[in-house]
């Protein structure tokens, strides 16, 4: 549970579509992770960056696994955001001769 809290951090938009997903599916997740797990969870992904901060540094420490795991994702969204960055970029330069290509 830790790591999944984690990993929505990372990423804003990612948490966005599982909060929209997980309205569906929130009852039988209370059954699957357990009550307080549960409560947990929801504080944290309808909180404010104050309070999500705050049951972040309450969490256990995460074993090596989902720490290198965690790692990896985040590497892996920064490389993304840079791609993005890259695409916006490229599309403003010139392309036609015309235009100093």
């Amino acid at each position: 549970m830790g790591l999944l809290i984690r990993l929505l951090s990372a990423s804003p938009k990612l948490a966005r579509a599982f909060r929209d997903i997980s309205i569906g599916i929130g009852a039988w997740v209370g059954l699957l992770v357990g009550q307080a797990n549960l409560e947990r969870f929801q504080n944290w992904l309808w909180g404010t960056p104050q309070e999500q901060n705050q049951i972040l540094k309450q969490l256990p420490p995460l074993r090596v696994e989902e720490e290198a795991l965690l790692v990896e994702f985040q590497q892996n969204m920064d490389t993304q955001y840079q791609v993005r960055l890259l695409k916006r970029y490229i599309l403003t330069l010139p392309a036609l001769p015309a235009e100093g290509f």
